[in-house]
């Protein structure tokens, strides 16, 4: 049964116009006190979905998280800036038990691991903060009723933010499994090429982008652009992976891939600039790669043949995919064609370049 009385005096304005959103909410075991302060907060709409959504009870404190993971308070605060997060007042109660289990793990990891754990923790925020980006994005075009100025029904929106923030348990299992996944692909990567327990090692980077974009961007409508680069970018990793490469990233309309082998990175890089999906959507892709030793950290790829990659993409011709001398020599039986030396920005002497992919019909 409602306490109208006590919502009323526990400062929820308007109880008796709000009569719908309350007892949808009292019918979850939401208590007065809980209503209160999610009305404190301008949350009392999304109150049904915010518990679900959270890692659990906020419990702790900066300074008690702190004392529990046997670390300093400027370590913990330290943490969650890496991570990317606001850090709260030292004795604001604000974070969960998973929260201080996720800082234990971290405190434990640095500990055996060292202070390289750091850029992997910051890693980990840029990751999960584009993650929570994509899955607004996703939010946004698939279930309006989320937005109450869409809706102006703080009901309906309770409802639909509740049934939302209900697959956010589940896409956190979905997370651990694929990153399990991940880590099988990446130690059978790594376990293909040369090298020893350093962060360096010899690989082929590529970077492909398309051609013709920008113009198309003015013709099509934010959703039609939205499924034309979700529908290329999956036929990008398909493409990559299928040639034996790992996406490193996509940046914009480009994406950097990694290859065990010249062969491998060569082969992904033309099936690209052939691609049917950018073809269909009458775009074009160029490509630039290069082969050797780089430098692996964080997630990404540093070194001579990253540079080389990103300079020769910008200089390709749509269709075209160009190599330096290190690619075109593991490959001398691969059919090329060989340009002009590539004047090329950070590159002191003109760089020898090969059309990894010539075609009669560009």
């Amino acid at each position: 049964m409602v306490d109208w009385d006590a919502l009323e005096a526990a400062g929820i304005a308007d109880v008796r116009g709000r009569a719908a959103l309350i007892e949808y909410l009292d019918g979850l075991g939401f208590t007065t006190e809980q209503m209160a302060d999610a009305e404190r907060r301008g949350r009392l709409f999304g109150l049904a979905g915010d518990v679900v959504g959270r890692s659990g009870p906020p419990d702790y404190t900066l300074r008690t998280a702190a004392e529990a993971v046997g670390v300093s308070v400027a370590d913990v605060a330290q943490a969650w800036r890496m991570l990317g997060l606001t850090v709260p007042a030292p004795d604001a109660f604000t974070l969960s038990q998973a929260d201080v289990d996720a800082l234990a793990t971290w405190a434990a990891m640095r500990a055996y691991l060292g202070e390289q754990v750091d850029g992997f923790l910051r890693m980990l925020g840029v990751t999960m903060a584009r993650l929570a980006e994509a899955e607004s994005s996703m939010i946004r075009i698939g279930e309006p009723e989320m937005w109450l100025g869409h809706t102006h029904s703080e009901l309906r929106t309770a409802r639909a933010w509740r049934m939302v923030a209900e697959f956010i348990p589940r896409i956190g299992a979905m997370i651990d499994a694929v990153h399990r996944q991940h880590q099988v692909s990446t130690r059978t990567f790594l376990e293909g090429l040369a090298g020893g327990p350093s962060a360096s090692m010899v690989c082929g980077v590529g970077f492909a982008d398309l051609t013709g974009f920008t113009a198309l961007t003015q013709e099509l409508t934010s959703s039609e652009l939205a499924t034309l680069l979700t529908d290329f970018g999956g036929g990008v990793a398909d493409a990559v992976h299928a040639d034996g490469g790992r996406v490193v990233k996509f940046i914009g309309d480009a994406v950097m891939w990694v290859s065990a082998t010249p062969e491998l990175l060569v082969k992904a890089a033309t099936d690209l600039v052939d691609h049917p999906k950018a073809r269909r959507a009458r775009l074009r892709v160029r490509a630039g790669v290069g082969y050797g030793e780089m430098l692996a950290i964080n997630g990404d790829y540093f070194g001579t043949p990253v540079n080389l990659a990103a300079r020769l993409v910008d200089a390709a011709a749509p269709g075209q995919v160009l190599a330096g001398p290190c690619v075109r020599d593991a490959l001398p039986h691969w059919p090329a064609s060989e340009l002009e030396p590539l004047t090329l920005k950070g590159f002191n002497q003109p760089v020898p370049a090969y059309d990894m992919c010539p075609r009669a019909d560009r």
